[in-house]
């Protein structure tokens, strides 16, 4: 969490595999949303993650 007064700029390095021409930044209502979409060649190399029901 972060308070400023004014303008301030942020660089965020991306990650490996993000359409980098897709990314979406939205501000509203003190709310910054970031989107990072993948890329297809990403998307085909997916990550399972199992998960555990008790």
């Amino acid at each position: 969490m972060e308070r400023t007064y004014g303008s301030f700029n942020r660089v965020i390095p991306l990650p490996q595999g993000i359409d980098t021409k897709k990314v979406n930044a939205t501000f509203k209502k003190g709310l910054l949303s970031i989107r990072l979409p993948k890329t297809e060649e990403a998307k085909s190399k997916g990550k399972g993650v199992p998960v555990k029901v008790e």
